[in-house]
């Protein structure tokens, strides 16, 4: 038995010692305009990249938004309005702080990252709060946007109106 252990402890000290074969990452999934590329879990770190930036959006800090978006920011809405600078990101949030007061809170997110590329992306399910005139409205919206060096570098938005919600019955 005592033998049996020892090899054991000098098979464990061997395989440390000898040094390991970088192996192959494969992801899962696709995306056709690249093929080849797929994804694997990314790092939380993008995830509170992305919390911070709704939390500038929820505070309507324009500047804070600006210093934590790429200068070439692209941005898609989801009705099809293209934004390519953080400038004309700034001018539409401005707009839209005043008309509406949007609040988003996200409900959940999951960070990624394409292989071979290594581009850090988020996905992400928010309920968007607006107030117009008094009234309420939520929207439901998923964005899919890429994170590089710190920044929010470009993001895609859907949106959809949740199903309305029968009132709770009268007692």
């Amino acid at each position: 038995m005592k033998k049996l252990f020892l090899f054991a402890v000098a098979l464990a000290f061997v395989s440390c010692a000898m040094p390991a074969e970088e192996a192959e990452v494969k992801g899962v999934g696709f995306f056709t305009p690249l093929p080849g590329e797929t994804f694997i879990a990314g790092s939380d770190e993008i995830t509170e990249i992305w919390n911070k930036y709704l939390e500038a959006h929820n505070n309507g800090d324009i500047e804070a938004i600006k210093s934590m978006s790429a200068d070439s920011i692209y941005v898609l809405g989801p009705d099809g309005t293209e934004l390519r600078t953080k400038e004309e990101q700034a001018a539409l949030l401005e707009g839209w702080f005043a008309a509406a007061n949007p609040k988003w809170e996200a409900y959940w997110a999951m960070p990624y990252k394409s292989v071979p590329s290594g581009a850090d992306w988020i996905i992400a399910g928010h309920t968007v709060t607006e107030t117009i005139e008094g009234e309420e409205k939520v929207t439901l919206q998923m964005i899919d946007g890429e994170i590089k060096d710190g920044k929010v570098e470009r993001f895609f938005v859907y949106a959809a109106t949740p199903p309305a919600r029968e009132e709770a019955a009268a007692e």
